[in-house]
Protein backbone atom coordinates (compact mmCIF):
# COMPACT_ATOMS: atom_id res chain seq x y z
CA UNK A 1 0.00 0.00 0.00
CA UNK A 2 1.50 3.56 -1.10
CA UNK A 3 1.68 5.93 1.67
CA UNK A 4 0.03 9.00 1.51
CA UNK A 5 1.82 11.94 0.38
CA UNK A 6 2.67 15.12 2.30
CA UNK A 7 1.74 17.49 -0.05
CA UNK A 8 -1.79 17.31 -2.21
CA UNK A 9 -3.97 19.83 -3.48
CA UNK A 10 -7.07 19.04 -0.85
CA UNK A 11 -10.19 17.84 -1.39
CA UNK A 12 -13.13 16.90 1.06
CA UNK A 13 -13.18 13.28 0.00
CA UNK A 14 -8.90 13.16 0.36
CA UNK A 15 -9.20 14.79 3.90
CA UNK A 16 -11.97 11.97 5.01
CA UNK A 17 -10.09 8.79 3.76
CA UNK A 18 -6.75 10.64 5.63
CA UNK A 19 -5.38 7.29 7.88
CA UNK A 20 -4.44 7.52 11.65
CA UNK A 21 -0.89 9.01 12.68
CA UNK A 22 1.33 5.91 12.67
CA UNK A 23 1.06 4.65 16.86
CA UNK A 24 5.09 4.42 16.69
CA UNK A 25 5.59 7.85 14.68
CA UNK A 26 7.53 10.37 16.87
CA UNK A 27 5.09 13.46 16.51
CA UNK A 28 1.91 13.53 17.99
CA UNK A 29 0.16 14.55 14.61
CA UNK A 30 0.31 13.93 11.02
CA UNK A 31 0.63 17.19 9.11
CA UNK A 32 -0.48 17.36 5.69
CA UNK A 33 -0.03 20.28 3.35
CA UNK A 34 -2.49 21.81 1.14
CA UNK A 35 -1.23 23.03 -2.15
CA UNK A 36 -4.10 25.11 -3.56
CA UNK A 37 -3.89 27.37 -0.67
CA UNK A 38 -0.13 28.06 1.06
CA UNK A 39 -0.21 27.19 4.76
CA UNK A 40 -2.84 25.54 5.05
CA UNK A 41 -2.34 21.86 7.02
CA UNK A 42 -4.59 19.31 8.17
CA UNK A 43 -3.36 17.36 11.03
CA UNK A 44 -4.14 13.95 11.61
CA UNK A 45 -4.03 12.54 15.20
CA UNK A 46 -3.12 8.85 16.35
CA UNK A 47 -5.91 6.24 17.38
CA UNK A 48 -9.07 7.14 16.17
CA UNK A 49 -7.50 9.68 13.69
CA UNK A 50 -8.85 12.83 14.45
CA UNK A 51 -8.27 15.30 12.00
CA UNK A 52 -8.42 19.38 12.69
CA UNK A 53 -6.87 22.72 9.98
CA UNK A 54 -4.22 24.52 10.56
CA UNK A 55 -3.00 28.22 9.38
CA UNK A 56 0.86 27.87 9.29
CA UNK A 57 2.58 31.37 8.68
CA UNK A 58 5.46 33.66 9.32
CA UNK A 59 5.21 36.47 11.33
CA UNK A 60 8.20 38.83 11.09
CA UNK A 61 10.90 36.06 11.26
CA UNK A 62 8.77 34.07 13.52
CA UNK A 63 6.93 30.98 12.49
CA UNK A 64 3.30 31.16 14.06
CA UNK A 65 0.13 28.89 13.80
CA UNK A 66 -3.55 29.36 14.20
CA UNK A 67 -6.20 27.23 14.49
CA UNK A 68 -9.22 26.68 12.10
CA UNK A 69 -11.24 23.64 14.09
CA UNK A 70 -11.73 20.17 13.72
CA UNK A 71 -13.24 18.07 10.74
CA UNK A 72 -15.54 17.77 9.50
CA UNK A 73 -17.01 19.85 11.70
CA UNK A 74 -15.09 23.12 10.00
CA UNK A 75 -15.56 21.83 5.96
CA UNK A 76 -12.86 22.52 3.26
CA UNK A 77 -14.43 24.84 2.33
CA UNK A 78 -14.86 26.68 5.30
CA UNK A 79 -11.26 26.52 6.05
CA UNK A 80 -9.83 27.51 2.79
CA UNK A 81 -12.40 30.70 3.36
CA UNK A 82 -10.95 31.38 7.28
CA UNK A 83 -7.16 30.43 5.59
CA UNK A 84 -8.02 33.23 2.68
CA UNK A 85 -9.56 36.05 5.33
CA UNK A 86 -6.14 34.94 7.43
CA UNK A 87 -3.43 35.90 4.27
CA UNK A 88 -5.77 39.14 3.64
CA UNK A 89 -5.29 40.23 7.39
CA UNK A 90 -0.92 39.44 6.92
CA UNK A 91 -1.38 41.46 3.79
CA UNK A 92 -2.48 44.48 5.29
CA UNK A 93 0.23 43.91 8.38
CA UNK A 94 -1.78 42.10 10.85
CA UNK A 95 -1.29 39.24 12.40
CA UNK A 96 -4.68 37.01 12.45
CA UNK A 97 -3.64 35.23 15.71
CA UNK A 98 -2.44 38.21 17.72
CA UNK A 99 -6.20 40.19 16.75
CA UNK A 100 -8.22 36.83 17.92
CA UNK A 101 -5.57 37.43 21.00
CA UNK A 102 -6.71 41.18 21.60
CA UNK A 103 -9.77 39.92 21.59
CA UNK A 104 -9.28 38.34 24.44
CA UNK A 105 -10.37 34.67 22.05
CA UNK A 106 -13.35 36.35 21.29
CA UNK A 107 -15.10 33.56 18.22
CA UNK A 108 -16.23 35.14 15.33
CA UNK A 109 -20.05 34.20 14.16
CA UNK A 110 -18.26 31.14 11.69
CA UNK A 111 -16.53 29.91 14.81
CA UNK A 112 -19.27 30.17 17.16
CA UNK A 113 -21.26 28.01 14.57
CA UNK A 114 -19.09 25.56 13.33
CA UNK A 115 -17.23 24.91 16.80
CA UNK A 116 -19.52 25.67 19.13
CA UNK A 117 -23.32 25.42 17.95
CA UNK A 118 -23.21 22.18 15.70
CA UNK A 119 -22.02 19.97 18.21
CA UNK A 120 -24.84 21.23 20.16
CA UNK A 121 -27.64 21.10 17.95
CA UNK A 122 -26.53 17.77 16.10
CA UNK A 123 -27.79 16.37 19.46
CA UNK A 124 -30.94 18.82 19.79
CA UNK A 125 -32.47 19.54 16.36
CA UNK A 126 -33.52 16.97 13.32
CA UNK A 127 -33.20 20.07 11.04
CA UNK A 128 -29.58 20.77 11.30
CA UNK A 129 -28.52 20.40 7.72
CA UNK A 130 -30.52 22.83 6.50
CA UNK A 131 -29.02 25.16 9.32
CA UNK A 132 -25.45 24.36 8.08
CA UNK A 133 -26.69 24.81 4.45
CA UNK A 134 -28.42 28.25 5.29
CA UNK A 135 -25.33 29.10 7.45
CA UNK A 136 -23.17 28.42 4.83
CA UNK A 137 -24.72 30.22 1.25
CA UNK A 138 -26.26 32.88 3.28
CA UNK A 139 -24.85 34.29 6.52
CA UNK A 140 -20.59 33.19 6.28
CA UNK A 141 -20.00 34.89 3.48
CA UNK A 142 -21.76 38.12 4.77
CA UNK A 143 -20.92 37.79 8.48
CA UNK A 144 -18.88 34.94 9.53
CA UNK A 145 -15.46 36.06 10.28
CA UNK A 146 -16.91 38.78 12.36
CA UNK A 147 -16.48 38.61 16.10
CA UNK A 148 -19.39 38.44 17.78
CA UNK A 149 -19.08 41.86 19.53
CA UNK A 150 -18.74 43.25 15.58
CA UNK A 151 -22.58 42.05 15.00
CA UNK A 152 -25.02 44.10 15.44
CA UNK A 153 -28.62 44.77 14.06
CA UNK A 154 -28.36 46.97 11.23
CA UNK A 155 -26.01 44.63 9.56
CA UNK A 156 -29.02 42.19 9.90
CA UNK A 157 -31.14 44.64 8.58
CA UNK A 158 -28.77 44.80 5.28
CA UNK A 159 -29.04 41.06 5.00
CA UNK A 160 -32.69 41.05 5.15
CA UNK A 161 -33.04 43.27 2.41
CA UNK A 162 -29.88 42.17 0.43
CA UNK A 163 -31.86 38.34 0.72
CA UNK A 164 -35.20 39.78 -0.06
CA UNK A 165 -34.03 41.06 -3.42
CA UNK A 166 -33.61 37.31 -4.86
CA UNK A 167 -35.80 35.38 -2.00
CA UNK A 168 -39.36 34.86 -1.25
CA UNK A 169 -40.28 36.93 2.32
CA UNK A 170 -40.17 33.32 3.85
CA UNK A 171 -36.81 31.90 3.06
CA UNK A 172 -35.26 35.48 4.04
CA UNK A 173 -37.25 34.76 7.03
CA UNK A 174 -35.84 30.89 7.34
CA UNK A 175 -32.33 32.72 7.57
CA UNK A 176 -32.59 35.46 9.61
CA UNK A 177 -34.32 33.34 12.31
CA UNK A 178 -31.13 30.95 12.30
CA UNK A 179 -28.72 34.34 12.59
CA UNK A 180 -31.01 35.45 15.52
CA UNK A 181 -31.90 31.83 17.50
CA UNK A 182 -27.35 31.13 16.95
CA UNK A 183 -27.22 34.83 18.85
CA UNK A 184 -30.10 34.03 21.48
CA UNK A 185 -28.22 30.48 22.48
CA UNK A 186 -25.04 32.02 22.83
CA UNK A 187 -26.58 34.56 24.83
CA UNK A 188 -28.02 32.02 27.08
CA UNK A 189 -24.70 29.81 27.07
CA UNK A 190 -22.33 33.17 27.99
CA UNK A 191 -20.91 34.13 24.70
CA UNK A 192 -22.61 37.27 24.36
CA UNK A 193 -23.85 39.23 27.33
CA UNK A 194 -27.05 39.76 25.20
CA UNK A 195 -28.50 39.07 21.52
CA UNK A 196 -28.02 42.73 19.05
CA UNK A 197 -30.83 41.08 16.93
CA UNK A 198 -33.67 40.35 19.73
CA UNK A 199 -35.58 43.67 18.00
CA UNK A 200 -35.36 42.29 14.20
CA UNK A 201 -38.37 42.10 12.94
CA UNK A 202 -39.50 39.40 10.10
CA UNK A 203 -41.57 39.67 7.01
CA UNK A 204 -44.73 38.84 6.40
CA UNK A 205 -44.81 35.69 4.66
CA UNK A 206 -47.98 35.52 1.68
CA UNK A 207 -46.91 32.04 0.47
CA UNK A 208 -49.30 29.75 1.69
CA UNK A 209 -50.11 26.92 -0.51
CA UNK A 210 -53.89 27.16 -1.67
CA UNK A 211 -53.28 24.67 -4.32
CA UNK A 212 -54.70 21.10 -4.89
CA UNK A 213 -55.35 18.24 -7.25
CA UNK A 214 -59.33 18.27 -8.41
CA UNK A 215 -60.47 14.37 -9.02
CA UNK A 216 -59.78 14.58 -12.80
CA UNK A 217 -56.39 16.10 -11.85
CA UNK A 218 -55.70 13.02 -9.41
CA UNK A 219 -56.59 10.55 -12.09
CA UNK A 220 -54.52 11.97 -14.98
CA UNK A 221 -51.46 11.14 -12.35
CA UNK A 222 -51.93 8.18 -11.72
CA UNK A 223 -52.02 7.32 -15.00
CA UNK A 224 -48.71 9.57 -15.36
CA UNK A 225 -47.25 7.43 -12.35
CA UNK A 226 -48.00 4.07 -14.24
CA UNK A 227 -46.34 5.16 -17.43
CA UNK A 228 -43.46 6.45 -16.22
CA UNK A 229 -39.97 4.81 -16.44
CA UNK A 230 -39.09 5.27 -12.61
CA UNK A 231 -40.79 2.72 -10.77
CA UNK A 232 -40.08 3.28 -6.69
CA UNK A 233 -40.68 7.48 -7.82
CA UNK A 234 -44.39 6.35 -9.46
CA UNK A 235 -45.46 4.37 -6.34
CA UNK A 236 -43.86 6.79 -4.62
CA UNK A 237 -46.19 9.50 -6.06
CA UNK A 238 -49.30 7.09 -5.97
CA UNK A 239 -48.73 7.08 -1.70
CA UNK A 240 -48.24 10.32 -1.41
CA UNK A 241 -51.66 11.17 -3.26
CA UNK A 242 -53.08 7.96 -0.89
CA UNK A 243 -51.52 9.00 2.60
CA UNK A 244 -51.05 12.79 2.77
CA UNK A 245 -46.88 12.27 4.66
CA UNK A 246 -45.25 15.00 4.08
CA UNK A 247 -42.42 14.10 1.62
CA UNK A 248 -39.37 12.41 3.70
CA UNK A 249 -42.07 10.57 6.40
CA UNK A 250 -42.25 8.75 2.85
CA UNK A 251 -39.49 8.71 1.56
CA UNK A 252 -37.50 7.74 4.34
CA UNK A 253 -40.31 5.17 5.26
CA UNK A 254 -39.12 1.16 6.11
CA UNK A 255 -40.15 -1.85 5.61
CA UNK A 256 -39.71 -2.99 9.51
CA UNK A 257 -42.40 0.05 10.06
CA UNK A 258 -45.11 -1.94 7.93
CA UNK A 259 -47.68 -4.19 9.54
CA UNK A 260 -49.74 -5.02 6.27
CA UNK A 261 -52.03 -7.26 8.05
CA UNK A 262 -53.53 -3.94 10.84
CA UNK A 263 -53.27 -1.94 7.95
CA UNK A 264 -50.45 0.63 9.34
CA UNK A 265 -47.08 2.43 8.98
CA UNK A 266 -44.92 3.29 11.71
CA UNK A 267 -43.28 6.73 11.57
CA UNK A 268 -40.61 7.17 13.96
CA UNK A 269 -39.81 10.81 13.27
CA UNK A 270 -41.99 13.39 12.10
CA UNK A 271 -41.65 17.31 11.76
CA UNK A 272 -42.98 18.09 15.44
CA UNK A 273 -40.77 15.65 16.70
CA UNK A 274 -42.95 13.23 17.77
CA UNK A 275 -43.61 9.54 16.42
CA UNK A 276 -47.27 8.43 14.82
CA UNK A 277 -48.89 5.70 13.21
CA UNK A 278 -51.06 5.89 10.36
CA UNK A 279 -53.65 3.97 9.48
CA UNK A 280 -53.51 2.98 5.23
CA UNK A 281 -56.59 2.63 3.20
CA UNK A 282 -57.16 -0.32 1.46
CA UNK A 283 -55.40 0.93 -1.84
CA UNK A 284 -52.61 1.78 -0.03
CA UNK A 285 -52.22 -1.41 1.74
CA UNK A 286 -52.64 -3.07 -2.20
CA UNK A 287 -49.96 -0.97 -3.56
CA UNK A 288 -46.89 -1.61 -0.99
CA UNK A 289 -48.18 -5.27 -1.60
CA UNK A 290 -47.43 -4.90 -4.93
CA UNK A 291 -44.40 -3.27 -4.63
CA UNK A 292 -40.80 -5.30 -5.34
CA UNK A 293 -38.57 -5.34 -2.35
CA UNK A 294 -34.67 -5.15 -2.67
CA UNK A 295 -32.74 -7.50 -0.72
CA UNK A 296 -30.51 -5.56 1.95
CA UNK A 297 -32.34 -2.82 1.53
CA UNK A 298 -34.46 -1.56 4.15
CA UNK A 299 -36.47 1.75 2.13
CA UNK A 300 -40.20 0.98 0.86
CA UNK A 301 -38.07 3.13 -1.91
CA UNK A 302 -34.77 2.39 -2.32
CA UNK A 303 -32.47 4.28 -4.32
CA UNK A 304 -29.42 3.72 -6.91
CA UNK A 305 -26.73 3.39 -3.63
CA UNK A 306 -26.88 0.39 -1.70
CA UNK A 307 -29.00 0.52 1.14
CA UNK A 308 -30.00 4.09 0.67
CA UNK A 309 -33.24 5.24 0.23
CA UNK A 310 -34.58 7.20 -3.58
CA UNK A 311 -32.92 10.66 -3.42
CA UNK A 312 -34.30 12.02 -6.74
CA UNK A 313 -38.05 12.48 -6.25
CA UNK A 314 -38.53 15.96 -7.79
CA UNK A 315 -37.71 15.56 -11.29
CA UNK A 316 -39.67 12.12 -11.65
CA UNK A 317 -42.94 14.20 -10.26
CA UNK A 318 -42.22 16.80 -12.44
CA UNK A 319 -42.13 14.57 -15.70
CA UNK A 320 -45.47 13.18 -13.98
CA UNK A 321 -46.73 16.36 -13.97
CA UNK A 322 -46.14 17.41 -17.08
CA UNK A 323 -47.27 14.14 -18.75
CA UNK A 324 -50.99 14.60 -17.14
CA UNK A 325 -51.34 17.81 -18.51
CA UNK A 326 -51.52 19.29 -14.84
CA UNK A 327 -50.99 23.11 -15.09
CA UNK A 328 -50.37 25.75 -12.31
CA UNK A 329 -47.80 25.72 -9.37
CA UNK A 330 -47.29 22.21 -8.50
CA UNK A 331 -44.61 20.71 -5.82
CA UNK A 332 -44.92 17.06 -3.95
CA UNK A 333 -46.56 19.17 -0.94
CA UNK A 334 -49.43 20.33 -3.09
CA UNK A 335 -50.33 16.00 -2.81
CA UNK A 336 -50.38 16.62 1.23
CA UNK A 337 -52.84 19.29 0.65
CA UNK A 338 -55.10 17.77 -2.32
CA UNK A 339 -55.45 14.68 0.43
CA UNK A 340 -56.65 17.27 3.03
CA UNK A 341 -59.08 18.88 0.19
CA UNK A 342 -60.57 15.61 -0.32
CA UNK A 343 -60.82 14.66 3.11
CA UNK A 344 -63.01 17.87 3.65
CA UNK A 345 -64.62 18.21 0.55
CA UNK A 346 -66.10 14.71 1.49
CA UNK A 347 -67.42 15.01 4.52
CA UNK A 348 -64.65 15.32 6.93
CA UNK A 349 -64.11 17.59 9.24
CA UNK A 350 -60.37 19.92 10.40
CA UNK A 351 -59.76 17.56 13.31
CA UNK A 352 -60.13 14.30 10.78
CA UNK A 353 -57.54 16.77 8.50
CA UNK A 354 -55.25 17.01 11.58
CA UNK A 355 -55.27 13.49 12.44
CA UNK A 356 -54.61 12.26 9.00
CA UNK A 357 -51.79 14.67 8.16
CA UNK A 358 -50.21 14.56 11.21
CA UNK A 359 -50.51 17.85 12.41
CA UNK A 360 -49.41 18.62 16.07
CA UNK A 361 -51.78 21.24 16.76
CA UNK A 362 -55.30 22.08 15.09
CA UNK A 363 -53.46 25.53 14.43
CA UNK A 364 -51.78 23.66 11.44
CA UNK A 365 -54.57 22.35 10.03
CA UNK A 366 -56.61 25.74 10.19
CA UNK A 367 -55.02 26.37 6.68
CA UNK A 368 -57.63 24.37 5.29
CA UNK A 369 -60.32 25.97 7.14
CA UNK A 370 -61.54 27.84 3.45
CA UNK A 371 -62.05 24.69 2.52
CA UNK A 372 -64.31 23.04 5.42
CA UNK A 373 -66.26 26.88 5.11
CA UNK A 374 -67.32 25.32 1.69
CA UNK A 375 -68.73 22.33 3.26
CA UNK A 376 -70.47 23.93 6.00
CA UNK A 377 -71.93 25.84 2.97
CA UNK A 378 -73.19 22.64 1.71
CA UNK A 379 -74.44 21.58 5.21
CA UNK A 380 -76.54 24.87 5.26
CA UNK A 381 -77.82 24.87 2.49
CA UNK A 382 -79.26 20.93 2.98
CA UNK A 383 -80.75 22.21 6.43
CA UNK A 384 -83.04 24.85 3.91
CA UNK A 385 -83.94 22.16 1.13
CA UNK A 386 -85.36 19.80 4.05
CA UNK A 387 -87.27 22.05 5.78
CA UNK A 388 -88.46 23.65 1.87
CA UNK A 389 -89.39 19.93 0.73
CA UNK A 390 -91.27 19.86 4.36
CA UNK A 391 -93.32 22.55 3.48
CA UNK A 392 -94.27 21.98 0.56
CA UNK A 393 -94.91 18.40 0.68
CA UNK A 394 -97.23 18.68 3.77
CA UNK A 395 -98.49 21.86 2.76
CA UNK A 396 -102.21 21.08 3.33
CA UNK A 397 -101.51 19.35 6.88
CA UNK A 398 -99.45 22.22 7.53
CA UNK A 399 -102.14 25.15 6.93
CA UNK A 400 -104.82 23.20 9.29
CA UNK A 401 -102.13 23.11 12.15
CA UNK A 402 -101.68 26.88 11.25
CA UNK A 403 -105.96 27.57 11.39
CA UNK A 404 -105.61 25.25 14.41
CA UNK A 405 -103.19 27.62 16.19
CA UNK A 406 -104.58 30.45 15.61
CA UNK A 407 -108.32 29.96 16.82
CA UNK A 408 -106.00 29.51 20.04
CA UNK A 409 -103.89 32.61 20.32
CA UNK A 410 -105.95 35.57 21.79
CA UNK A 411 -107.52 37.95 19.56
CA UNK A 412 -105.70 41.53 18.93
CA UNK A 413 -107.74 44.59 20.29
Amino acid sequence: MSETPKRFRFTQRLIETLPPNDADSPSTEAEYTDTQIAGLKCLVGKGEGKKKFLFRYTWYGRKRSIALGHFPEVDLITAREIATQYKRLLAQQIDPKQKREDKQKELTLSELFHQCYLPYARHHKRSIRNDEQRFRQHIQPVAGLKLLSEIKLEQAQHLQTKLLATHKPATVNRVLTLLKGLLNWAARTGYLNDNPLKHLKMLKEDNQRTRFLDIAEIRRLFIAADLDDNYYAAHYVKLLLLTGLRRDELRLAKWEHVDLEKGTLFIPHTKNGKSRILHLNHMAIQLLKQMHVVPANPYLFPGLKPKQPLLNVYEPFQRMVKRAHIEGAICLHTCRHSVAALIVSHGGTLYDVQAQLGHSSSASSQRYAHLHASRLKQTSQRIANCIEEAIIVKKPEIREDVGALAMTLPKAS
